[in-house]
């Protein structure tokens, strides 16, 4: 069974050129976004931006990886769609894209298909295998942000109840094809013989009239998780999140398994698809913004908000939340005052800083021979010019940034 999941997905990825364009289509958008946040973070803190390699790497390398997994834990379980559907699926989706790229998630669109068949009785789709599709690939997105819990978010300067606040943007996409039974034409090499024993959870429909039989096909799902971190450590909040999305699944499959012989359960899965999905985007966001910042500016001292990999801070053990007091006994109250304390290159410091705890102590660290002028912090300020509302990171919205760039022509001609 892996071995015709594999070759599926191969033919797929490599021979059919819808997926090929789709594939084009959604990277090129995803490439827009990180463009916007590489801007960001070079204008802001002086950090390279997103490469085309690192973001095919993220979307899609490691999506293909886990879309084998989950194509062997959908096929395992007897996922039906028909080839109606998944064209539906990409109609639904394309329309999601234009409102907001972060609603592409397949969990919009199989929930908003679903709603419309249910409401309407058209078009005609298997819901429970749509809602328990729906349900392995939440579980696939939930071990994912876990994963890369320490990776993807960017530091950002905000707005924050009158006050600038540090915060981090928390943006993640994944590009997931996905194997699963439909029915083909008999003469297709991908049919199946399923006239053998197989550990099948649902019960698979009977065949259609006419010249047809069981087998497989594939689809690409997209997967997106966008956050920010407020009142809260950017890696504790993307577990948070990952246990939350983690029970959203599990409550979805339990709905969608018990479907199978409950009909009208379809409506609460299908209520709980879209709902949950949306109420689980809702409630982060609002329980960062009223809890209380973590990285406000101080008033004496300068608080640290983040700390550049292979840095000299990193190497003396600065932390996020810090505050730096003074270094070599120079009071620090900006970032020139840094740069002033280290200005001579000295070989040897020492840093009083109130720790994240709230302890006071002593940081000592030794730089020999050349010595250094740059700790590779990046602060919160008392003062800043560019600060940003939360509302400007959580919409994205590619029609109006279509509109935008005709404007910007418009204006330069």
């Amino acid at each position: 069974m892996a071995g015709a999941i594999a070759a599926q997905m191969l033919y797929s990825l490599l021979a059919n050129y819808f997926f090929i364009v789709l594939y084009i289509l959604v990277i090129f958008f995803i490439k827009v976004q990180y463009q916007k946040y590489s801007d960001l973070q070079l204008g802001l803190h002086n950090r390279p931006g997103f490469s085309m390699r690192g973001i095919i790497e993220k979307t899609v390398i490691i999506g293909i990886a886990v879309g084998f997994i989950s194509s062997f834990l959908i096929t395992s379980v007897g996922v039906t769609i028909e080839t109606d559907t998944v064209r539906y699926l990409f109609y639904v989706m394309f329309l999601l894209l234009m409102v907001d790229l972060r609603l592409v998630s397949l969990p919009y669109a199989a929930g908003l298909l679903a709603a419309i068949s249910l409401i309407f009785g058209a078009p005609k789709i298997n819901i429970t295998s749509l809602l328990c599709l729906v349900a392995i690939l939440q579980l696939m997105e939930s071990i994912l942000i876990f994963i890369y819990r320490k990776k993807d978010f960017i530091p950002v300067f905000i707005s924050h109840k009158n006050e600038i606040t540090g915060a981090f943007l928390i943006r993640r996409y994944w590009m997931i094809p996905i194997v699963f039974f439909t029915y083909i034409l008999q003469n297709s090499t991908m049919s199946l013989d399923l006239s053998v024993d197989w550990p099948l959870i649902f019960t698979m429909p009977p065949l259609k009239e006419g010249a047809y039989a069981l087998g497989l096909d594939c689809i690409v799902a997209v997967l997106c998780h966008t956050d920010i971190a407020i009142s809260s450590q950017p890696e504790k909040k993307s577990i948070k999140s990952a246990a939350l999305l983690l029970g959203y699944s599990a409550v979805l499959m339990a709905l969608a398994l018990t479907s199978r012989s409950v009909p009208w359960v379809r409506a609460i899965g299908v209520v709980f698809c879209l709902g949950g999905k949306e109420g689980l985007y809702l409630l982060s966001s609002f329980s960062e913004k009223k809890g209380k910042p973590l990285y406000s500016a101080v008033r004496r001292g300068l608080k640290v908000l983040d700390i550049l990999p292979g840095s000299h801070a990193e190497a003396m053990g600065l932390q996020r939340g810090d505050i730096i007091l003074s270094i070599n006994k120079n009071d620090v109250q900006s970032e020139e005052g840094i740069s002033e304390a280290l200005r001579e290159f000295p070989s040897y410091t020492w840093i009083q800083i109130i720790g994240w705890d709230g302890i006071e102590k002593t940081l000592e660290y030794k730089y020999y021979p050349e010595g250094y002028n740059q700790l590779g912090i990046i602060t919160v300020p008392r003062e800043k010019e560019v600060t940003y509302a939360t509302s400007y990171f959580e919409r994205i919205n590619v029609l109006k940034n279509i509109v935008n760039r005709f404007r910007d022509i418009d204006n330069k001609i």
